[in-house]
């Protein structure tokens, strides 16, 4: 009986995850602080760096760091507070302004009016009843009956030890969750190395340098992503500051301050950051015109740090795509509630790293990762098998924008005929869409060659003719009519045939001659078979011209095709390989020197 595989996963994919999502909620308690104390290694890394070079011990370098960073972060957090209450403070005596504003909305609003009085009509309703008299007590009892029994509720008593066991609690908690954050994060500090050197000796030394790699890239990515993120909040935070002070409102450096911190929760901070000035400034202002000015501040800030600076600074260094980023915001906000959304875009690059680095997971970096997983040939051919021409049409256009169509051709075109190709040899193409695709790909070649055709009148025309044979079926004829247009600019007469069965018998009736090139068109996955089937028959005819073997994409690399195998197949073609477009130009054009420098110079009488 054959033995169960050791290295296989006893749990589904489904329930592995299950797993690794109920340990990451029942523990958060455990991970919320290592998580904030590895982003905090991250960001404070450099700067330990620097004082290692200036010859300052690990231990001393990583205690002054969490100094300084403790000490800034307090008195930011004691100014905001104190802040805070001088503003809550103030707020009741600004009660009229908004009274008087919602009388003008009120006014001008015949809805809003009439929500308003069936508020307060409801309001009305539920007020408390007024107290039972004693004479409507028994008048209320000879009509009810005998009286209910009044539930009685025990109110214990606020005693000194109970307000402080109450409210020292709720205090501690996070005092706790901060102390935690930087005991981990000094030890991460202090011992980095041995962490790191741990970590390799897990994933084990036969995989040093994927484990390597991942590390620093997911190190640097983080890195730079914090400090960028930093630098453009902060950035953000002075503007709005700046932009406050010059509106007249209150207190202007808070809500600078807060923009910028606030502004590290994704997609919500912004709003948060601009709500709390907006209020304030529509309690104490006597019109309109400031809260909306606000509203334009932050609105016009945010659309253009949102759109333009952040993209050009550290969009692309994240590796997430757009909708990873939303996904994992959200999924990290259910899992550890408002902290998860802070740490979602750095958990994730680290997870999108993990997957670039590792195979088994290489689908984390397929599914959160913003490189294309398809490349262009793959795209155009999938457009074509949805029977998409248009859309199929708009692919090929962008992403061969800026590209000469030679170029579009080879990358694109030619390596989607291999596909369709290797699709109807297995039987996984249909008839219909084998046709579709064919025809498709043939109306764009010749549209795009038409329209960037050289003029008969500006090419400089060459002795040496050329003639494109296909080896075998339709894709080869569409390469060959490809190869026929790119000799004609550069001035080769050059003429394309379509698939015939007896091409030795064309040669000899064409009249070709020893100064003329047969360009074979093959086109994989059986490419050198029918190729060298053809230059057999064309051989056989007593041709001598030069044979070119177009086998487009069959040697598209010399290090994955050995030197030995190459000479084999030229010497059984009896002629020169090309494996792209670009190549069959350069060695029709080498063919046509070398006839060129062969042929006697005329002697002028």
């Amino acid at each position: 009986m054959a033995r169960p595989n050791a290295n296989a996963s006893t749990f589904p994919p489904i329930a592995t995850f299950a797993i690794v999502v109920a340990i990451l909620y029942f523990a958060k308690e455990l991970f919320i602080p290592l998580a904030f104390a590895l982003l905090l290694s991250f960001l404070l890394g450099p700067a330990i760096k620097k004082l290692g070079k200036w010859h300052i011990p690990r231990i001393p370098s990583a205690f002054l760091a969490l100094l300084i960073t403790s000490a800034v972060v307090a008195i930011v957090g004691w100014f905001v507070t104190i802040e805070l209450i001088q503003i809550a403070e103030s707020l009741p005596r600004y009660s009229d302004n908004v009274r008087h504003k919602l009388q003008t909305l009120q006014g001008k609003s015949k809805s809003l009016s009439n929500l308003i009085s069936s508020v307060e009509e409801l309001g009305n309703q539920v007020t408390v009843p007024h107290p039972v008299l004693p004479a409507d007590r028994r008048k209320q009892s000879q009509t009810q009956g005998p009286p209910q029994v009044m539930p009685v509720r025990i109110v214990e008593e606020h005693t000194l030890v109970g307000l402080v066991r109450d409210y020292a609690g709720g205090a501690l908690r996070p005092l706790g969750t901060v102390g935690l954050i930087l005991v981990f994060t000094f030890f991460m500090l202090i011992d980095r190395e041995g962490l790191r050197n741990r970590l390799l000796k897990l994933m084990g030394q036969g995989k040093l340098q994927a484990t390597t790699k991942a590390m620093d890239d997911a190190g640097q990515r983080v890195s730079r992503y914090v400090l960028m993120q930093f630098t453009v909040n902060a950035g953000f935070g002075a503007v709005i500051a700046a932009g406050l002070y010059f509106i007249g409102v209150p207190s202007y450096l808070l809500w600078g301050v807060l923009g910028m911190f606030l502004r590290f929760l994704p997609y919500v901070g912004a709003v948060i950051a601009w709500m709390l000035p907006f209020l304030l400034t529509l309690a104490v202002s006597e019109n309109w015109s400031t809260p909306l000015s606000v509203t334009g501040l932050f609105f016009v800030t945010e659309m253009i740090v949102g759109n333009v600076i952040e993209p050009l600074l550290y969009g692309v260094h994240t590796g997430l795509s757009a909708v990873a980023i939303v996904v994992s915001a959200v999924f990290w906000t259910v899992i550890w509630g408002p902290v998860g959304l802070v740490l979602a875009t750095p958990l994730t690059v680290c997870l999108s790293v993990l997957g670039r680095h590792s195979p088994q997971l290489e689908f984390l970096n397929i599914v959160l990762g913003d490189e294309p997983v398809l490349t262009p040939d793959a795209i155009f051919y999938q457009r074509l098998l949805a029977l998409d021409q248009q859309d199929a049409l708009n692919v090929l256009e962008t992403l061969g924008k800026g590209k000469p169509l030679i170029q579009i051709f080879d990358e694109i075109v030619i390596p989607a005929l291999a596909m369709a190709e290797r699709d109807r040899h297995t039987g996984q193409l249909d008839a219909r869409r084998e046709d579709f695709i064919l025809q498709s790909i043939n109306e764009f070649v010749t549209e795009l060659s038409e329209a960037e055709a050289i003029p008969v009148a500006g090419r400089t025309l060459r002795p040496t003719r050329v003639f494109c044979f296909p080896a075998h079926g339709a894709a080869d004829e569409i390469a060959a009519a490809m190869c026929a247009h790119f000799l004609s600019q550069e001035g080769f007469p050059a003429i394309a045939f379509p698939v015939t069965d007896s091409p030795g018998q064309l040669v000899q009736a064409l009249g070709v001659q020893a100064d003329d090139v047969v360009c074979i068109s093959a086109v994989p996955p059986f490419a050198a078979g029918h190729a060298r089937k053809l230059a057999k028959n064309i051989r056989e005819s007593g041709s001598e011209a030069s044979l070119l073997a177009g086998l487009w994409g069959y040697a598209s690399s010399k290090e994955t095709t050995s030197s030995a195998r190459l000479e084999r197949l030229r010497k059984s073609l009896s002629g020169d390989i090309a494996a792209n477009l670009a190549e069959a130009v350069a060695c029709v054009k080498v063919v046509s020197e070398r006839s060129s420098s062969k042929k006697p110079a005329k002697i002028s009488a």
